[in-house]
């Protein structure tokens, strides 16, 4: 029997209930939802290792035209931790909001280009931001 690898699918939950606003973190086996956990920003960061910025386009495109959030894009990651509260003020901030932009986008490049798909070493978390810890090499 063939293996699966475990991996992770991070996002900033907005659903109502308890976990609103917190980041929601899915642990999955190929497809399959294994776990799911959320963790409060204001209490913890998220250090994700080995990060992939996923886009569902067409989601997207229908979430932006609308105005109305549903879920069309999260980090795919190998591996989350936990960690203490890290200063983030020489990194670089990503963007997901499908509502204005249906696309990643990162502080610097002024909207140029697209980021989906982009693979990153490390990123964190700072209250409800994504932040490059680490670019890939």
């Amino acid at each position: 029997m063939k293996t699966k690898p475990i991996h992770n699918e991070v996002r900033f939950h907005l659903g109502g209930g308890a976990n609103y606003l917190h980041w929601q973190v899915k642990v999955m086996c190929g497809r399959k939802r294994v776990d799911v956990y959320y963790v409060d920003p204001a209490e913890h960061q998220l250090e994700m290792v080995g990060c992939k910025l996923v886009n569902r386009p067409n989601k997207a495109k229908q979430v932006f035209e609308a105005g109305v959030h549903d879920v069309s894009g999260w980090v795919k990651c190998d591996r989350v931790v936990l960690t203490e509260k890290t200063p983030v003020d020489d990194l670089e901030k990503l963007y997901y909001n499908p509502i204005r932009d249906p696309y990643w986008r990162r502080e610097s490049d002024s909207n140029e280009f697209v980021w989906d798909n982009s693979e990153y070493a490390t990123l964190i978390t700072n209250n409800k931001q994504v932040y490059v810890l680490e670019e890939r090499v």
